[in-house]
């Protein structure tokens, strides 16, 4: 379906796995929640989302009476829009640039009202059947360990400094010659952070998205972890020396919480970095890390860095290494990088499970560059 009247059918990122071939036709609407359910919205009002991502991330500008293809997804943004990728009428909300629409049902005090659409119909194959974005998906079955060193990306909210520091990470690691790849595996579908992953250096980027959902929001931990399984698996077939993850939201978030508390997850997590706005943020998210056990900590980072005296308070108050962008990229955490990923391939040498002879992995960068940075 690539028009609609006169009309070209823009389809948006959370799109991208859907064979267009398979839709043959538009079926009415059916009332519920059902996230990944493909339909046809028509633009009514311009408002929050004036433009939706396509699927290689470019911008394409909404115009009221342009028609797009949505995919119902819940969405969970304290900076933005409380979704649910649900119908109860012909009016609905585009809910993310990704091209998630729904109902939301509260925002940020600071967020201007959703654009709104009409709904149109149902994408549906040859026979009438509805089309979802789940039957699309295509990673193996999903794997937890073991595998490349997986680095772990977390924080304390949006905009905390979560995604920067993995590109942070990331382009560290590149820089001294290491292979990395990159995902995002809780969230709301949106391509730009993978594309910062990808200009990073990251030789594969995946998302949630891959998996077949729209977003991550209120689905449950077996979900949840299938998803991350199933990515990791996928990012396994290029072979890189570093995975880095990130999880979307804080640490209070629900499904944050879920995959963190389940003890198999964090088992197959061999460090993580912490992203805050503030100290106190930073200091509250080191206690409750430490309290689940089993995550090595290996520096706190984000927008409270950005200071000197922030980060004077993070150490202070938690014990732990502030880093600034600048330090990250200057290569300040690649000892410590390179000391989680020589103890992973001890570890899985040691249960028989390593995927080559470990002197061989341990060589394919020289550990050279960890004494040399501490030298400096």
């Amino acid at each position: 379906m690539n028009t609609f009247g006169n009309l070209r059918v823009k389809w948006p990122y959370a799109t991208h796995l859907v064979d267009r071939s398979r839709v043959k036709t538009l079926v009415p609407i059916e009332f519920g929640h059902d996230p990944g359910a493909l339909v046809l919205a028509r633009v009514l009002e311009i408002s929050r989302h004036k433009e939706i991502e396509s699927s290689c991330g470019c911008k394409m500008t909404l115009y009221p009476g342009d028609v797009f293809v949505g995919v119902l997804g819940d969405r969970y943004a304290t900076d933005q829009f409380h979704a649910y990728g649900r119908i109860q009428g012909p009016i609905g909300q585009i809910v993310g640039i990704g091209g998630l629409v729904g109902e939301v049902v509260s925002m940020n005090t600071r967020m201007i009202p959703p654009t709104t659409v009409e709904y149109v119909g149902r994408l549906a194959d040859a026979d009438g059947r509805p089309l979802r974005t789940q039957q699309f998906q295509r990673l193996p079955a999903p794997i937890i360990a073991p595998g490349a060193t997986t680095i772990f990306t977390l924080g304390a909210s949006m905009n905390a400094g979560k995604t920067t520091t993995g590109v942070q990470v990331i382009r560290s690691l590149t820089a001294e010659g290491f292979q990395v790849a990159a995902a995002k595996i809780t969230g709301t579908a949106c391509r730009k952070d993978l594309n910062l992953f990808h200009d990073g250096g990251a030789i594969n980027v995946l998302d949630f998205t891959h998996a077949g959902w729209p977003s991550t929001a209120n689905l449950s931990k077996d979900e949840l972890l299938c998803i991350a399984g199933r990515v990791r698996a996928a990012l396994q077939e290029c072979d890189p020396d570093f995975v880095v993850m990130e999880i979307a939201d804080g640490l209070l978030q629900r499904e944050t919480m879920l995959m963190l508390e389940d003890e198999a997850f964090r088992a197959s997590i061999d460090a993580v970095t912490f992203a805050g706005p503030d100290a106190l943020s930073c200091e509250a998210g080191v206690r409750r890390l430490k309290a689940l056990g089993g995550v090595e900590l290996l520096a706190t980072a984000g927008m409270v860095a950005n200071s000197a005296l922030g980060i004077a308070e993070v150490e202070s108050s938690t014990g732990v290494r502030c880093l600034s962008g600048d330090m990250i990229l200057r290569g300040g955490l690649v000892p410590a990088l390179c000391a989680a990923r020589e103890r992973h391939l001890r570890r899985t040498s040691s249960n028989g499970s390593a995927r080559h002879n470990g002197a061989t992995e341990l060589n394919r960068v020289p550990l050279q560059v960890v004494a040399d940075r501490a030298a400096s």
